[in-house]
């Protein structure tokens, strides 16, 4: 079950990072980010109420100190793929936060079969392939102490985000996700209400039809950060963190069958490494 449900996050949230790379094309990049917590919020919350066993204040402030470290690796990211080169910034970004929690798992003391490091291994080793993309025209940055620091501080808050998540109780569940989102939205709000006293930026998207996206975003990534956790409590924070990491692989496929966007031999590559790396975790 707990592999079950690493995949799942691992397709709803490469879902819901498809849809926020559509809304963004229709809005600001942190118009999409802020609208998308504060939707976010509002599920967590009504899910906290309809799920949760218990309130516990010790989970929700766990969730807000991850939320703190998954708003960093936002920023961080968006900053670094604005810039690039995206071809080095996201197969970093993706096997940091994937290495983080299975180093920590590890560390924390738990044990795996032969079979299931042979499993993260190839499942790493996937994580980086299908997060290869091509450069655009222009897009050639030279790869620089700063490129490789900033990427792989973004990847330490997702990871950081996956272990304090995993720290809370099932029973919790999803108050700290909740918290984390109540979090975020509230200092990406106030982000947005600077910049708009700054230079007079907008607050709302001028397109509407970036909305119904943004929306679609909140749902699909706090639903992903839900099952997540009751992954992490079934199971091992190493293979849990590592699969739900193989995200782009479900971004890779809708902008293929969407987009018409062509899949890379390396990117198809991955995709083979992920599915024997699963398999040897089920078999493990």
């Amino acid at each position: 079950m707990a592999i079950f449900l690493s995949l799942l996050t691992a397709a709803v949230f490469g879902m819901g990072d498809f849809c926020g790379g559509i809304a963004s094309k229709r809005a600001r990049v942190i118009q999409v980010i802020a609208g998308s917590h504060i939707v976010g919020a509002v599920g967590a919350i009504v899910a906290s109420f309809l799920l949760a066993e218990r309130f516990d204040v010790g989970d929700v402030l766990l969730g807000v100190l991850g939320g703190a470290f998954g708003v960093v690796g936002v920023a961080l990211l968006y900053r670094r793929l604005a810039v690039g080169p995206m071809s080095i910034v996201a197969p970093l970004t993706a096997i940091t936060s994937a290495a983080v929690p299975a180093i920590w798992g590890i560390g924390s003391g738990e044990r795996l079969s032969g079979l299931a490091w042979a499993g993260i291994g190839l499942a790493l080793v996937a994580v980086v392939l299908v997060s290869v993309t091509k450069e655009e025209p222009g897009q050639d940055a030279p790869v620089t102490a700063q490129v490789i620091a900033e990427s792989l501080l973004a990847g330490a808050g997702f990871g950081a985000l996956f272990v304090l998540f995993d720290a809370t109780a099932e029973s919790s569940t999803p108050w700290p996700v909740a918290g984390a989102r109540v979090f975020t939205a509230t200092v990406l709000i106030a982000i947005i209400a600077y910049g708009r006293m700054r230079d007079g930026s907008p607050m709302l998207p001028a397109d509407r039809g970036a909305w119904p996206l943004i929306v679609l975003v909140g749902l699909l990534d706090t639903f992903s950060n839900i099952t997540f956790i009751y992954a992490a409590n079934l199971g091992d924070l190493s293979v849990v963190g590592v699969l739900s990491a193989l995200y782009p692989i479900s971004t890779v496929i809708l902008a293929w069958v969407l987009l018409g966007e062509r899949m890379t031999k390396v990117q198809g590559v991955g995709f083979v490494a992920a599915m024997a790396g699963t398999e040897l975790l089920v078999l493990g």
